[in-house]
């Protein structure tokens, strides 16, 4: 266990411009620096907390085979944070280069996902506290970018498996005495003409509203425009709910296709925040007036239809990035405040990096139905570069983490004080 490395208060940016005009100062510091010893290597995903308000997350490379690993972040007034490497991947046993946000459930064990390794081609992973450890099982052995969700019961939701046309699937594993058991809940591409209406390839995470209905976003099919401007021949993307049924099966609904034109988005990111309202935001990284910049997008209820159950989706652009100096080509999941505030990570920013090395952006909603854009901080490398999504913590600050950049060029673990 090694304690924490802080940086001082970024003085980057002191003062940023909006695209309001205004001028709003936030605190940004770097609470760990990875890339030394055996500790971990490019954290590709953000934080999750538990009750305690320790932090975990994972990484991609690092660790005692240099496959990636798991990690914890605790915090003492006396010793300030201090991180501990609780599993190391090893590409033929248990997986390689985790890549998803953890989630944890009532009884603190930790669920997480691999894209690759392990017996077969990636896993689904769970971590155990064992009162002085942690134990390690595999409950799939096929794996998905992105993570897993849990339901009540205990139950894991992700894109798992080829499914029944070979085109993806989202499962359902679930817990019993003799192990876990694996359940396609929707197969992808059943509407093959012309060019799979349901979606190619789900991307996870999922998200989940009050009522239990799953979200989610395929990253291809749907309408295919002519010329297509998604560099693909197989569409854009949509946005899908799934609605759990008395009988155990799913119903599935389609609540936009992505086309490429105008303002709507391209190459839809994985990850979606659905508000109390059954309101669905998320981001494309290419789309809008200036195609190559990216989009954030609000998918709204038309209202109620038979039963109750809603007839449709409106798809609202709140945001579309027109400058690469104030972000562009945003990627990560977003997260919301109790204000209705949106957060998300972006390219573009400072150009320290050799290249483009990121802002985190705010998106607040304005009593005329538009949304103010803020750009909380811009990454130099020193600091972090490659900024992967935000989470919101337990204080009402946002964490998160970068891909590179830092003091060991490892990638960092960052909290703003927005």
């Amino acid at each position: 266990m090694r304690r924490l490395k802080f940086s001082a208060l970024s003085a980057v940016v002191a003062a940023i411009l909006a695209l309001s005009g205004s001028v709003r100062a936030t605190s940004y510091k770097v609470l760990y620096n990875f890339g030394l010893s055996q500790d971990g290597a490019g954290p590709e995903s953000g934080v999750v907390f538990d009750p305690q308000n320790n932090a975990f997350g994972v990484t991609i490379s690092g660790g005692t085979f240099g496959d990636g690993t798991v990690y914890e972040l605790t915090y003492s007034p006396d010793t300030g944070w201090m991180e501990t490497t609780l599993h190391s991947f090893n590409y033929k046993v248990d997986g390689e280069d985790p890549d998803g946000k953890l989630t944890l459930d009532p009884e603190g064990n930790i669920f997480g996902t691999t894209p690759f390794g392990g017996p077969q081609d990636g896993t689904v992973f769970e971590l155990s506290p064992n009162g002085g450890g942690w134990d390690f099982s595999l409950l799939y052995e096929y794996g998905v970018h992105g993570g897993a969700v849990l339901d009540d019961a205990g139950n894991v939701y992700a894109p798992l498996g080829f499914g029944q046309y070979n085109a993806g699937a989202i499962g359902k594993l679930s817990p019993s005495q003799s192990g876990w058991s694996y359940t396609a809940i929707y197969s992808f591409c059943s509407r093959p003409d012309p060019h799979c209406a349901d979606g190619i390839e789900p991307q996870a995470p999922l998200a989940w509203d009050a009522a239990g209905n799953l979200y989610g976003n395929t990253l291809y099919g749907g309408i295919y425009p002519y010329p297509s401007p998604c560099f693909s021949q197989e569409g854009c993307g949509l946005v899908y709910q799934l609605r759990p049924r008395p009988d155990g099966t799913w119903d599935y609904h389609i609540l936009h296709w992505f086309g490429g034109f105008g303002t709507d988005g391209a190459l839809v990111n994985p990850g979606l925040v659905v508000d109390g309202k059954g309101n669905v935001y998320g981001t494309t990284f290419l789309g809008g007036p200036n195609f190559f910049s990216g989009t954030v997008y609000e998918l709204s209820p038309k209202g109620p239809g038979l039963w109750g159950q809603s007839v449709g989706y409106v798809e609202n652009q709140i945001y579309t990035f027109p400058d690469c100096a104030l972000g562009c080509g945003p990627l990560g999941v977003l997260a919301e405040d109790s204000a209705g505030n949106l957060y998300g990570t972006a390219g573009g920013g400072n150009q320290s990096c050799g290249g483009y090395c990121g802002v985190v952006f705010r998106l607040s909603p304005q009593r005329d139905g538009t949304w103010k854009y803020t750009m909380l901080h811009a990454f130099t490398g020193s600091d972090g570069n490659g900024p992967n999504g935000v989470t919101m913590g337990p204080d009402g600050n946002l964490y998160g983490t970068t891909v590179i950049g830092g003091q060991y060029n490892g990638g960092v673990v960052f909290e703003i004080t927005p």
